[in-house]
């Protein structure tokens, strides 16, 4: 491709003005040197184009493998004899030209022709299936059998191939806490610090430094192919270690449950994930995530101790105001929806316990002769042979200790 042609002016336009200021510009002259401007411009254009997309990017196969220097082809195919070639030919010519004695310059291309040789040697006996091609795939690296035989081969001890893969066979975990290095391990039912003792567990443990200051694990629990996806829940707990003091979070299930939500359990033991909603008094750094539910503004059932223990019961405590706080009392109780403003549990503040009660009502009975015996303030009015017991009036010992409905005892849980 020849190259674009260039422009120079052949006419003083200024200089004829100069000796000719009353005289107009003459047009064949101008006309001459606009289309020597445009032919200019015409031609650039189309050698931008040779090699210039529409999108700004060069065009495809504008670089070749014939237009790189010998020196990069070499890299690019070292078995290449005529790239081989190139190179002896070009560190001979560089020797030949190089000043110095004659002596010093022989041995100097002697040198650069046997350093050609050999790394044209050296090519040809690496196996460049190993590698990948020069035309960019992927089919260098094997088939997938292959591939993934490398990957199972790489080691979770640590000592390389972070972000490894391999998990430990033999389920020789004993203990979580002394999972710290990062990787995939399992462990067989039994192992303590689990989320439970009765699964097994994959456990993917992320250490943020190498001095393993700060650990994350995240627990995934083996089920059996019939079992609902929705029943198997992941579990993670973090750790902080200050001069050799590890702390460890307790297991916090990822599941759909928000926190703060009560649960009725058929069990007598709280789920991994859950406390029993007894009124315990827990520790703000053990359970951050109720802790923040409990204190958070738009909860607004949290009371003082004193407040707590003077009938809120079903609203979480401060505690001591600095490491506690207090969760509701669900045992023995039943659960009322608050009123929200409905007006059928007129000024209830959410949390607060509420006694039983009876509601006010008269019994009618027969009393031909004679009138029982009766207490509470109660009075007895006699027409044709029947009687009204009146409001207040309490008849013989029947009945026992409260008033219920029938019932199940349940566990009640908190999500934490």
């Amino acid at each position: 491709m020849s190259d674009p042609k260039t422009y120079d002016p052949d006419y003083s336009f200024s200089g004829f003005q100069a000796s000719s200021p009353a005289t107009p510009l003459p047009a064949t002259k101008l006309d001459a040197e606009l289309s020597g401007i445009s032919a200019a411009i015409t031609d650039h254009a189309a050698a931008i184009e040779n090699v210039r997309r529409s999108d700004g990017a060069l065009k495809n196969n504008i670089v070749t493998y014939d237009s790189l220097s010998k020196s990069l082809q070499l890299t690019f195919d070292p078995t290449n004899g005529e790239a081989v070639a190139a190179a002896i030919a070009i560190a001979q010519a560089a020797a030949t030209a190089a000043s110095g004695s004659a002596t010093s310059a022989g041995t100097s291309a002697t040198n650069a022709a046997a350093s050609a040789a050999a790394a044209a040697t050296s090519a040809g006996s690496v196996n460049l299936a190993l590698f990948l091609t020069k035309a960019g795939n992927l089919a260098g690296m094997g088939n997938n059998d292959t591939a993934l035989s490398n990957i199972n081969a790489m080691k979770r001890d640590g000592t390389n191939a972070q972000g490894r893969l391999a998990v430990s066979a033999d389920y020789s975990v004993a203990d979580w806490n002394t999972a710290i290095a990062s990787g995939y391990y399992s462990a067989s039912p039994g192992a303590a610090n689990a989320p439970d003792s009765a699964n097994y567990w994959l456990v993917h443990v992320m250490a943020a430094d190498t001095d393993r200051t700060w650990i994350t694990q995240i627990a995934y629990q083996f089920a059996a192919a019939a079992t609902s996806t929705d029943s198997v829940l992941v579990y993670r707990r973090f750790s902080y270690s200050v001069s050799g003091t590890r702390v460890w979070t307790p297991w916090i299930s990822n599941g759909v449950v928000p926190v703060g939500t009560t649960i009725w359990v058929n069990g007598t033991t709280a789920p991994p994930g859950y406390v029993k909603e007894n009124g315990a008094l827990l520790l703000r750094a053990s359970y951050p995530g109720l802790w923040s539910f409990a204190s958070s503004g738009a909860t607004n059932n949290i009371v003082t101790e004193a407040a707590w223990a003077s009938g809120s019961q079903g609203a979480f405590s401060t505690g001591d105001l600095s490491t506690t706080f207090r969760i509701p009392d669900a045992r023995g109780g039943f659960i009322r929806a608050w009123d929200d403003g409905r007006g059928l549990d007129s000024g209830r503040v959410i949390g607060t316990f509420q006694a039983d009660l009876l509601k006010d009502h008269t019994h009618n009975g027969n009393n031909n002769s004679s009138l029982p015996n009766q207490t509470g303030g109660g009075s007895l009015a006699l027409d044709t042979g029947h009687s009204t017991v009146a409001t207040g009036g309490v008849n013989g010992g029947l009945g026992g200790s409260e008033t219920r409905p029938k019932n199940f005892a349940k566990l009640a849980c908190i999500k934490f």
